[in-house]
């Protein structure tokens, strides 16, 4: 589940290119709800809207499925208090990463083939 208020092309493409399918959510509050109906693999949040704080989203959905990883989209080369935050959040959350795009790029760049052997098999990975 890629979540994100804003737009985030870039991370979607990311995902995409490593071979996952991905269900897009606008807030923090669509998340915690399709993750109470809906079983995911990963959640990539980049931003979760007004309604819901980063903290409040990721704490949310590590109660409903606390195996799913989780990734937070941060930009380290912007040591601000946005970034610092998401890294606080990571940090004191089981299962769970800030992350640049890079990395997160870096991280699933090992699953691309087996991305495609999935296809083969008309699975693949929901995100």
């Amino acid at each position: 589940m890629l979540v994100s208020s804003e737009a985030c092309d870039e991370v979607e493409k990311c995902l995409l290119v490593a071979g996952r399918w991905v269900v897009k959510v606008g807030d923090g509050q669509a998340a915690v709800s399709r993750a109470q109906r809906e079983l995911f693999d990963a959640a990539v949040v980049v931003s979760t809207g007004k309604t819901m704080d980063l903290a409040e989203t990721v704490f949310n959905l590590r109660d409903i499925n606390g195996s799913m990883q989780i990734i937070i989209v941060a930009d380290r080369g912007d040591m601000n208090q946005s970034a610092i935050v998401k890294e606080i959040v990571a940090s004191l959350t089981p299962n769970t990463q800030a992350l640049t795009i890079a990395e997160l790029e870096n991280q699933l760049a090992p699953h691309k083939s087996s991305g495609r052997q999935r296809r083969r098999n008309k699975t693949r990975e929901v995100i």
